[in-house]
């Protein structure tokens, strides 16, 4: 590895460890209360409490959550790219190809529920397996 790539991997892990410490409280804010037991007061939690509250609230809280930060993220990243192209055709089309990644991306995570609950009907999953997936407590 050269000096040059090293440095770059430097810098890009100390932008992603600051990007952390800056979003860290703000996905702790919005993750409180993913699991309604265990506290004082409550009652203690139990495995349905695993498979029905935590899980399912831990998913939408990446879906719905980070999911869309980070993709915020990725085409700002993206639209710098092509505006610092400085005319470059490759760089420019790096750039036009996150874009094309980052909402397909996107669309493959907000449709990845109704893909397996597909492919589950498809091979004839049991009724169980739906009945954990769209469970709400």
């Amino acid at each position: 590895m050269t000096h040059k790539t090293k440095r770059k991997l430097i810098k890009v892990f100390f932008c992603l460890f600051f990007l952390v410490l800056v979003f860290a409280p703000v996905f702790s804010i919005y993750a409180e209360g993913l699991v309604p037991c265990g506290n004082e007061d409550q009652p203690a939690c139990t495995l349905d409490d695993l498979l029905y509250v935590l899980i399912p609230n831990v998913l939408k809280f990446l879906i719905y959550t980070l999911v869309p930060i980070l993709a915020v993220i990725w085409f700002v990243f993206a639209g710098y790219k092509m505006i610092t192209s400085g005319g470059n055709p490759s760089k420019f089309n790096e750039g036009k190809n996150m874009i094309i990644y980052g909402a397909v991306g996107i669309l493959l995570v907000l449709s990845a529920y109704v893909i397996v609950e597909a492919f589950l009907k498809l091979i004839g999953a049991k009724d169980w397996v739906f009945e954990f997936m769209n469970s709400t407590k």
